[in-house]
């Protein structure tokens, strides 16, 4: 407990609003918050008052009465000119001792980036006039016990929470009216000076989504930025922040395309020389192999003849140079058996 029994932490919740926008749009049509309403607890003894059964029942003229002199008197201790965001207190519970309430300060205020600080600060300023009013008349004096118009109260036991209650949860509305398949990527966050409901693809929040040249979209998966080609780029990757030059794209593909032709000329004249290398290396060797003195080859060594024949038009070097074989009687199908020959030594 903290001086005047009040709590020490400080926990302002944030605030959230609710707007419904369709789940395909790229840009959420956000309704503003414009009022912020909040309550504080507080709880109170009363000291000048015996606590009976009848402060129960609602429906009592006792219950009647007693509520309406406590809120008659929480109005003139809450408000003033430095707490215009006060607007009445609801009473949540009267029990034993000797009348304890538990009640809640009402507050509404216009809606500003800074409306924590604004909420801490009237935290203060009604823990400073709830401690004020009951310490005005000490609960044992003698002005309070008679004082039968005039409810007094217990110092000590004053108890201010140190958490502020919003009205409603924001967030929750928020996931509730969005589309049921795309609730999970609605939130609240500030745009234009005031809390919305968005997604990242809302433009002007600060949790946007930066899809450089591209657009965002929200789909079933999640926010995802739609990437764009232009007359010279293509766009990609998962923010379109990388992007390729058609025209260096082309000018490779022409660069390949040219070296590959170049290749294919290249192996085909690589090719041509090889197959003529091949047949000139063929055709010296079996002019080699014919000009070779080979055992069972044939060849023309000349004709011997005595030399008052050789010049004879029917010489025989003449008749074998001229002779031109005729083989259109020959039958090529006709078998041709030559004997093997054998090799006959004669004793010496």
């Amino acid at each position: 407990m903290g001086p005047y029994g009040t709590e020490k932490s400080v926990s302002v919740p944030k605030a959230s609003l609710v707007t419904s926008a369709s789940p395909l749009w790229t840009h959420s049509s956000s309704k503003s918050l414009e009022k912020i309403n909040a309550t504080l607890g507080v709880t109170v003894k009363v000291t000048n008052r015996n606590f009976t059964k009848d402060l129960n029942n609602i429906s009592s003229p006792v219950y009647q009465n007693f509520t309406q002199l406590f809120k008659s008197q929480m109005d003139k201790a809450y408000m003033g000119k430095d707490f215009p965001q006060y607007r009445g207190v609801i009473i949540r519970r009267l029990f034993n001792g000797s009348v304890v309430v538990e009640h809640d300060v009402v507050m509404e205020t216009n809606y500003t980036s800074d409306f924590q600080k604004l909420f801490e600060n009237l935290i203060e300023i009604i823990t400073v006039k709830i401690m004020n009013e009951t310490k005005r008349l000490p609960g044992d004096s003698e002005e309070c016990r008679a004082a039968s118009l005039h409810l007094c109260y217990n110092e000590e036991a004053t108890i201010v929470n140190k958490t502020v209650k919003l009205g409603f949860d924001l967030q929750e509305q928020c996931t509730q009216k969005a589309a049921k398949d795309y609730a999970q990527f609605y939130y609240v966050d500030e745009l234009d000076g005031k809390l919305a409901c968005v997604t990242k693809c809302t433009s002007g929040t600060k949790s946007q989504l930066n899809c450089h040249e591209g657009e965002c979209q929200l789909q079933r998966s999640g926010p995802r930025c739609l990437c764009p080609t232009s007359d010279t780029h293509w766009y990609w990757g998962e923010t379109c922040a990388l992007r390729t030059s058609k025209s260096l794209v082309y000018g490779s593909v022409g660069a390949v395309g040219a070296l590959l032709v170049v290749m294919v000329v290249v192996l085909i004249v690589l090719l041509g020389r090889s197959q003529r290398k091949l047949h000139r290396q063929e055709y010296k060797l079996s002019r080699e192999w014919q000009g070779e003195d080979i055992p069972g080859s044939f060849q023309n060594t000349g004709i011997w003849e005595d030399e008052n024949l050789k010049e004879d038009r029917f010489s025989l070097e003449n008749i074998y140079d001229h002779f031109q074989p005729s083989l259109e009687n020959v039958d090529p199908t006709m078998e041709f058996h030559i004997q093997r020959p054998r090799v006959v030594t004669t004793v010496q």
